[in-house]
């Protein structure tokens, strides 16, 4: 069961000296790194080096100039039996139905000729792109950004070993760039006069997403500022601050798995807002045979830790029950 976290304080913490040397100052960082986690389960991350307005304005030109035929022949399995893909590839609006849709795409570095993609591995796909005469741009701007948010969040990563009391490269090679089952996710969600049904939570709240747990090590989220997250307090559902220049990280369930829950998955969810925004996450994800043995910091004696498992394993059933509790996104 989800555990509602003690606060919905969503702190913004300057990361920049995990990418230095000052191993005091990324003791001060580890240290707030450590409370948000173990607060609301979110913090924002500010002095990244991202370029999130070139972001934004990239992903909201593809989405305007994408035809409809465009979409179709990059859907997914689950809108286009003709594409064998279940992760890369375009997530459609269905009219009536449904009205937020996507573009998600895997490591770049997944070729025909990578190991994984050879012996079929699932979870494993060479991304599909939309056509370059079209499109000029976006494929080789989204594999640099996938690049960019890998490093990006494998620096994070090391601050919370720090705050878990490891050593900063602890969670590397589990990360390796070759291997990793990272994802990037370009969602858009329009504003449109005749909307969907939408869903409603047991407290009468309107929702876009349901409540749910990142299956991810940690996602990373530039949104524009619309306001629609809510976390799960022990005083309910919270509303979780905007940011228009920081990315909002959280812990995902394998992070919750590998610390029993020293760093919990916060359960979240998206209000209905029927407004045009985007909402562009990062889920970091460890290659398909890497393995964290489960520790618990600060344990004090013997405790049951949580059995190991591989990455590949773990994500798959992960996005299974994901889907099956909430549906295809």
């Amino acid at each position: 069961m989800p555990i509602p976290m003690p606060s919905a304080e969503v702190p913004t913490i300057d990361i920049s000296p995990l990418f230095g040397d000052d191993s005091n100052e990324k003791t001060r960082v580890a240290q707030q790194i450590n409370k948000a986690c173990r607060g609301s389960g979110f913090f924002y991350a500010s002095h990244h080096g991202i370029d999130v307005q070139r972001l934004q304005d990239v992903v909201n030109e593809f989405h305007r100039t994408m035809s409809d035929q465009e979409k179709y022949d990059l859907a997914i399995n689950a809108y286009n039996e003709n594409n064998p893909h279940v992760r890369n590839g375009y997530y459609m609006a269905v009219k009536g139905r449904k009205a937020v849709e996507s573009f998600c795409y895997l490591n770049p570095l997944f070729n025909d000729e990578h190991p994984m993609i050879k012996s079929g591995t699932p979870m494993h796909e060479v991304n599909i792109w939309p056509d370059e005469g079209r499109h000029p741009g976006f494929r080789t701007f989204c594999e640099q950004y996938y690049r960019d948010m890998l490093q990006l969040s494998t620096v994070i990563m090391r601050g919370l070993a720090l705050a878990l009391g490891k050593a900063e490269n602890f969670f590397d090679p589990a990360l390796a760039k070759a291997d990793s089952l990272s994802s990037v996710s370009m969602i858009r969600y329009p504003y449109l006069e005749d909307y969907p049904p939408v869903k409603t939570g047991p407290d009468g709240t309107k929702l876009s997403f349901e409540d749910h747990l990142d299956v991810s090590m940690i996602t990373v989220l530039f949104q524009t500022q619309v306001q629609n997250l809510q976390v799960e307090t022990v005083d309910g559902w919270q509303d979780l601050p905007t940011s228009e220049d920081n990315f909002l990280v959280n812990c995902g369930t394998y992070m919750g798995h590998v610390t029993n829950d020293y760093f919990p998955a916060p359960n979240h969810r998206v209000k209905f807002v029927n407004a045009e925004r985007l909402s562009l996450p990062f889920f970091l994800n460890g290659g398909h045979n890497s393995v964290v043995e489960p520790f618990l910091p600060d344990s004090g004696g013997e405790v049951e830790l949580n059995p190991a498992i591989s990455y590949g394993e773990y994500l798959q059933q992960g996005l299974q029950k994901l889907i099956t509790k909430n549906g295809q996104t």
